[in-house]
């Protein structure tokens, strides 16, 4: 009785090594195609947050009020007389006049 052993190295063993390594290969570029993805999708996020942002800060800029800021008299007693001064409201604080 003759029998033929299949050497390990064979037609199909060398077939199904290739499968394998083209399953992993594409495995690896989906994942990097996926990862290049997320990072460009986080990208576009932050950028639509920064313009989102900066667009708040000018509608609250240009949304003060336009009208004069009350005035406060004091009123302040000298040798000669009564003196009042006004104050108003300025960008950089309070301004006496």
């Amino acid at each position: 009785m003759t029998a033929t052993h299949t050497a390990p190295y064979g037609f199909p063993h060398n077939l199904f090594a290739l499968l394998r390594r083209a399953g992993n290969l594409m495995a690896k570029g989906m994942l990097a195609v996926a990862i290049i993805f997320m990072a460009g999708m986080i990208a576009v996020a932050t950028a639509v947050a920064g313009l989102a942002l900066a667009a708040f800060a000018i509608i609250l800029r240009l949304s003060g009020s336009r009208d004069d800021a009350p005035q406060t008299r004091y009123e302040e007693t000298a040798d000669n007389g009564t003196i009042t001064l006004e104050a108003k409201k300025t960008p950089r604080g309070w301004t006496v006049e």
